[in-house]
């Protein structure tokens, strides 16, 4: 006779949450703020267990923004995703439920309206992107983490998820095996544990794309990056595909050996695939046609001699970015500037390309691209549509957003909605 497994015999929970992030801390918090409001006297709260594979609750949140944590975006958007039918359906659910939360109907942000209610405050920066005041990610872990103590959710650390079994008949429970041979038995289950937890053993009733990373760096062919390895620059960069335009970002980008990096590569690496363009627009907005040759004479006046390319390049860009210019441009940099010469160069200062090889550090990558389809979920509920009572939140689908808050943003918003569901029913 085989030893019963530990954790087995103790008390059933209603709900077992995989994943401490931030759809899984929302999901607990909403769900047992809406249960306690709406319980009578002497009833039961529900019996909630968070199930966390790090050391700790809230890693998401703690590496978010640089440690700052950018939780949401001012200016948030279906655009901004991928499955973004998908995301505006439940944006749109999010909004209707929230006044019966507590939350005014006219708050433009329903996430940063929650996050008010737990006694956060914040500070909008460029591009409409949102962190707390105290500029800690800590700050928005800890107004989370203090009504889940107060509500007596059951944490633990260190726990990690193998097998998900859903229910064998109605009115029987779901199976979470963990590691080491533990199981943990649950009327609900909740999947909050990001891109690269795997299918749980769902992917034969769900359907599962395998996660890849984005959000990350480039890497790019040749050799043109390696010698700029650590500079900055603000640029336009373009993705062309055949010629094509598929996206556009302008920001900061970081040269590396091995390619390139920065918000707007981030961005456009949501976008790529090997093969594709990047062409860098080092001076957006300015020199335009005819203006380098015009350079060159104002130079040619001063200097009393025509300058040389270098020389023209000099004041504009740093001196190794003028190297990988000229060495495209096919000039030598000590060589006087023509007319025609100049015009080569104010191309090239416009429309420097790399060739894009794939993503140039998966370890660097904000999110992962894949999980459950998003169209196997209700979008008003984030419960799955062929399993009853499991819910799939955040970056476990195959949606992911833009740098500047986006992911977080939509981490909050499918705990939120799923929790409340939950904490009403």
């Amino acid at each position: 006779m085989g030893v019963a497994p530990l954790f087995y015999n103790q008390p059933m929970f209603d709900m077992v949450i995989i994943g401490a992030g931030a759809s899984g801390l929302a999901c607990a918090v909403c769900a047992l703020e809406a249960a306690n409001a709406n319980a009578t006297q002497g009833e039961r709260a529900l019996k909630v267990c968070i199930l966390e594979a790090a050391d700790k609750i809230g890693r998401p949140i703690l590496r978010s923004g640089n440690g700052r944590c950018n939780f949401s975006n001012a200016n948030v958007t279906p655009e901004a995703y991928n499955n973004g039918p998908a995301v505006s359906a439940t944006l749109r659910a999010l909004a209707d439920a929230a006044p019966a939360h507590g939350i005014s109907p006219s708050t433009p942000n329903v996430v940063t309206g929650f996050l008010q209610r737990l006694g956060l405050v914040w500070r909008q920066e460029s591009e409409g992107r949102l962190y707390p005041l105290t500029n800690k990610a800590s700050t928005v872990l800890d107004v989370l983490r203090s009504p889940l103590l107060r509500f007596g959710a059951e944490i633990r650390t260190g726990a990690v998820v193998e097998k998900v079994v859903p229910p064998n008949a109605p009115g029987s429970h779901f199976t979470i095996h963990l590691q080491g041979g533990e199981l943990v038995r649950a009327r609900k289950a909740v999947i909050a544990s990001g891109g690269r937890a795997g299918a749980l053993g769902l992917d034969g009733l769900i359907p599962y794309a395998a996660p890849t990373p984005v959000l990350g760096p480039l890497a790019t062919e040749g050799k043109q990056t390696k010698p700029l390895d650590n500079i900055r620059a603000r640029c336009t960069v373009s993705l062309l595909r055949d010629g094509s335009l598929i996206a556009q970002e302008q920001g900061e980008v970081m040269f590396r050996k091995y390619g390139v990096s920065g918000i707007a590569i981030f961005n456009l690496s949501r976008a790529s695939r090997a093969g594709d363009i990047l062409q860098i627009d080092f001076a957006p907005g300015m020199f335009a046609n005819g203006a380098m040759e015009e350079r060159r004479q104002t130079l040619a006046a001063v200097l009393a001699k025509a300058p040389s390319h270098y020389e023209l390049l000099q004041g504009i860009v740093l001196p190794l970015v003028a190297d990988q210019l000229l060495k495209s441009a096919r000039l030598e940099g000590a060589h006087e500037a023509t007319d025609a010469s100049a015009k080569a160069i104010q191309e090239q200062l416009h429309s420097f390309q790399l060739t894009v090889k794939g993503i140039g550090d998966a370890d660097l990558c904000q999110v992962m691209r894949g999980g459950f389809a998003p169209e196997a979920v209700d979008p008003a509920t984030l419960e799955a549509k062929e399993v009853p009572g499991l819910y799939i939140l955040g970056e476990a689908l195959d949606i992911d957003g833009a740098c500047g808050g986006f992911n977080l943003h939509w981490a909050f918003a499918c705990g939120m909605l799923a929790g409340w569901h939950m904490g009403v029913r």
